[in-house]
């Protein structure tokens, strides 16, 4: 204790007379511990062990702690499977049911996309990028304009739903977390292609999907149905034929990694809708009302020519090839997407109609 005193005298810092105070206040008593808490668990002796994979999300569903009920009334932030606290005030969760939001692959998606990360700063080779000609520059930077305009949405619509959601279906959560964080990526990587080569970003699209995305009010499914199966899949097909089209191998690297992390919200998305339908008799029509509703407004997107021109002179390497070649494979492109559009529909059996404005790019029976 003397030694502590003299080195108390000796500090000239400001604080020395709060130090010396310190040291000659009485020693604060020490409460003797009560442990109650030491004898409250829901099951003791559960023992998590690591798979093939590691530990994973999923491999921690054992015993009580793999119970995922339909329904969860608790609207606190209280995990599932930890012992809640009485008297703790209500959040106000909107999605309650596991019908709402559940997908049965969504911890092995939330594993795949945080070991598939990717960094556009220092893993795009952005070196390859060099000078092209002003009519398909400016055709690329408008393209990854709307791209990003895309990006930009589904990080809004993710964050305003997930908070939404209760904790006792945090596989979902922790998923669509990561699905948020890929669409900031790709907010952010295509602007920088956009950015990076003279050329800069281009005209604002039409954005009528993008409202109907953006202010669906009827739920986190229907937000899915805009999201995935029309939106996500529409620039899923894009991006497909960008990659087999681009000019350079920092394009390619862009296209196909966004594709991959697409794959995994359009996988959620899909096994989402097929859970939502297989619990409620009802969801069948309601997608298919939703998607009547939708195409309206997709029309309206489609009509405009800036996207269509843009992605007919990247295909055609030039104005000139856009008029002839460009344009044959942007057609090609909007039938890829009608067909899956469908082949989508038809898994989930949900009854579709295509209205007439996309009736050439529909397969032929």
């Amino acid at each position: 204790m003397k030694a502590v005193k003299a080195a108390a005298k000796a500090v000239k810092s400001p604080h020395a007379e709060t130090v010396r105070k310190a040291v000659a206040a009485p020693m604060l008593e020490i409460p003797e511990p009560k442990l109650t808490w030491m004898n409250k668990s829901r099951q003791w002796g559960v023992r998590v062990k690591p798979g093939k994979k590691g530990l994973t999300l999923g491999s921690l569903n054992v015993g009580i702690y793999g119970e995922i009920p339909m329904d969860w009334p608790d609207q606190t932030r209280n995990p599932r499977g930890a012992i809640g606290r009485k008297g703790m005030p209500p959040v106000g969760y909107m999605l309650r049911s596991k019908s709402q939001v559940w997908a049965d692959c969504a911890a092995d998606l939330y594993e795949e996309a945080i070991q598939r990360r990717w960094a556009p700063a220092t893993d795009v080779p952005w070196d390859t990028v060099k000078p092209l000609p002003d009519d398909l520059e400016r055709a690329v930077c408008q393209v990854n304009t709307e791209l990003s305009q895309y990006a930009n949405v589904e990080i809004e619509v993710i964050s305003a739903w997930q908070h939404q959601m209760v904790y006792g279906y945090h596989e979902v959560k922790q998923y669509l977390a990561t699905a948020g964080f890929d669409a900031a990526r790709h907010y952010e990587v295509f602007r920088k292609r956009a950015l990076m080569n003279g050329g800069g970003l281009g005209l604002e699209g039409p954005g009528q999907v993008n409202r109907m995305i953006l202010e669906s009010r009827g739920g986190w499914t229907e937000a899915v149905v805009y999201l995935v199966l029309v939106r996500g899949l529409f620039a899923q097909t894009i991006l497909r034929y960008l990659e087999h089209y681009a000019s350079n191998e920092a394009e390619s690297f862009i296209y196909r990694n966004v594709l991959q992390d697409k794959a995994r919200l359009l996988t959620y998305g899909l096994d989402h809708l097929k859970f939502a339908i297989a619990h409620n008799e009802d969801q069948k029509q309601i997608i298919a009302t939703l998607l009547a509703i939708g195409d309206g407004l997709f029309i309206r997107d489609f009509n405009d020519p800036v996207l269509r021109e843009a992605l007919a002179i990247v295909f055609g390497g030039s104005i000139e090839g856009a008029r002839g070649a460009g344009m044959d494979v942007y057609h090609d492109m909007m039938r890829a997407y009608i067909s899956t559009h469908l082949e989508y529909c038809q898994w989930l059996d949900v009854p579709r109609r295509i209205p007439e404005q996309l009736e050439q790019y529909a397969p032929q029976d």
